[in-house]
């Protein structure tokens, strides 16, 4: 037996973590699907949610603004403009900042839409996310240029969107849940 108890899920990182970042023994063992306890000294470990940021952007024609994954995961994959937020930062300012480095266009306006969970795997450690979506408007189009992890960016109609293209999954549920508030305009 694993030894986590019954009543809670699995932990998706059981099979990651086993040292200690404490003692350095290899007593952690998972308490929760998002935390681990040492057996030896009882340090406790969690791995709680990250803050990430994505915005909605609509041109002139109101074709929607989605970008194309350069890196792992999901390299190749649709995603819309965002990203994490840094310790210390606002998710305002997380996401006028990543749309900035992504695409170098300024955010004029921004207002909250939905927020869905999401896990993310990256170099084999999975982390739960709450992903925001946002309404926003931007200067003007003239200075877009896909760079840091954006490898490429296009216009498409809503109607358009396929959203089983999208690398993750609160992404495909904030275009199906922006979708559905159009229809109601």
């Amino acid at each position: 037996m694993n030894n986590v108890p019954m009543n809670i899920r699995a932990n998706p990182n059981q099979q990651k973590f086993s040292y200690c970042p404490s003692c350095g023994k290899k007593d952690l063992n998972p308490a929760s699907d998002k935390s681990f306890v040492c057996k030896s000294c009882g340090f406790c470990f969690y791995i709680n949610c990250a803050a990430a940021a994505m915005a909605l952007i609509l041109d002139d024609q109101g074709r929607l603004l989605v970008t194309v994954r350069k890196k792992d995961p999901s390299k190749g994959a649709l995603d819309l403009p965002g990203g994490f937020a840094e310790p210390g930062e606002g998710i305002f300012q997380s996401l006028i900042r990543e749309v900035k480095e992504e695409l170098n266009l300024d955010i004029t306006q921004l207002s909250f839409l939905c927020s869905f969970p999401n896990t993310y795997v990256y170099k084999s450690v999975t982390y739960p996310i709450t992903d925001m979506a946002f309404f926003c408007t931007v200067k003007n189009f003239d200075s877009i240029t896909a760079k840091d992890d954006v490898a490429d960016f296009k216009f498409v109609f809503l109607e358009d969107v396929n959203t089983d293209a999208f690398a993750f999954s609160s992404t495909k549920n904030v275009i199906e849940y922006f979708k559905e508030i159009k229809k109601g305009l």
